[in-house]
């Protein structure tokens, strides 16, 4: 009916969920703590479609192990991940999935070298598992 909001099934509660998650990725990261990583990505049962994906202007890597491979590249050089926690918004699209979207800073580097700052917005999607809320998808929009 027009008018009437529709409930997506995804609680305050869900949205603190979320919201905590996204923060101990960008704690793990700034960390360079790999096995923090690992916790907060989707996991599938054997047999079932492997939902894991990072999609950037320069890179693509599809499926869990290779995102965390990705990480565990990035960690040995300069790698730093700060959310404007203040602007980190939750969006839920369903009973199972919500959209975060956070202004980040990223300071990044290889081994030997000179790190830079970076600005990115970046969009990532939750899905509700067996185990709460982990990870999907990663896509840093640059903002420059």
């Amino acid at each position: 009916m027009k008018g009437e909001k529709i409930s997506t099934g995804v609680s305050a509660s869900d949205i603190d969920e979320i919201r905590a998650l996204f923060l101990r990725q960008a704690a793990g990261e700034t960390a360079h703590d790999i096995d923090e990583i690992d916790a907060v990505l989707a996991r599938t049962p054997p047999g079932q479609p492997d939902p894991v994906n990072f999609v950037a202007r320069a890179y693509r890597f599809w499926g869990r192990e290779a995102v965390i491979d990705h990480f565990r590249t990035t960690f040995a050089g300069t790698w730093k991940f700060e959310p404007d926690e203040s602007a980190i918004q939750v969006i839920p699209l369903g009973p199972d999935v919500a959209h975060i979207y956070a202004p980040t800073r990223i300071t990044a580097g290889a081994a030997g070298q000179q790190a830079a700052t970076y600005e990115f917005l970046v969009n990532e999607f939750a899905i509700r598992t067996p185990d709460g809320w982990r990870i999907s998808a990663i896509v840093p929009v640059p903002v420059k």
